[in-house]
């Protein structure tokens, strides 16, 4: 869950903008004006600023310029959200902030950009592990250590999450079939062991086993995944 502060004093757009990302997931709070949003900086740092750039007191602009001058919070990410949409205020606007959006904007725009902003940031602050994925089970995608992206299905969203819940553990048949929410008396260890066997060969590198099985006892994830949550 990121926290994002948004910086907008239209309340109606606030008040969507507020619910929209709350509804998805994040914890918002919202600001009309620069003092607003230093008295929620000075409770907790946000990991996302939303800014307008017209705004009573102090514009979007002189706000972003104290948010990258200041170290404390140098690296936040900015967002404008903004009416004015010609070039020069695009590339003032993007010489502070890491997105520039344009009203009147869709809010589903807004959201995914958020995401992969937030998705960036988060693979930048994690050391390099050559050896390690990386799992985003909100967006459904496993990356690989080399940077490649793999889709992958609802169910295997699941089990990944799974198998990353009880690392280093044997997981069995039974406590695969209720992450899946299968009904146990019709329970088919062969659809299991198909989806396995579609997940083992998106984690394979190297000829190495990613997922191994145990007769009569279940699998094990044999390759280091971490999980992203946004």
């Amino acid at each position: 869950m990121a926290r994002i502060y948004f910086v907008e004093d239209n309340p109606i757009l606030l008040n969507n903008g507020l619910l929209w990302l709350n509804n998805d997931g994040h914890d918002a709070h919202g600001a009309n004006s620069y003092e607003e949003l230093l008295t929620l900086m000075s409770i907790q740092r946000p990991d996302l600023v939303l800014l307008d750039w017209n705004l009573p007191g102090e514009d979007g602009l002189f706000i972003a310029n104290k948010l990258r001058s200041d170290p404390e919070t140098k690296n936040l990410c900015i967002i404008f959200v903004t009416a004015r949409n010609s070039i020069n205020d695009k590339v003032s606007g993007l010489e502070k902030a890491d997105a520039y959006i344009a009203k009147p904007f869709d809010y589903r725009e807004l959201l995914a950009t958020i995401r992969a902003l937030l998705r960036r940031t988060t693979i930048h602050s994690i050391s390099p592990d050559e050896n390690t994925w990386l799992h985003f089970p909100q967006q459904r995608i496993l990356r690989r250590p080399d940077g490649h992206e793999l889709d992958i299905t609802e169910k295997e969203n699941i089990i990944i999450q799974l198998f990353v819940q009880n690392a280093g553990k044997i997981v069995s048949h039974e406590l695969i079939s209720q992450a899946l929410n299968e009904n146990p008396v019709t329970y088919d260890k062969n659809r299991t062991e198909a989806l396995l066997s579609r997940l083992r060969n998106k984690l394979k590198t190297d000829n190495k086993n990613p997922i191994r099985s145990f007769r009569n006892k279940g699998y094990q994830l044999m390759t280091n995944v971490k999980i992203i949550n946004e």
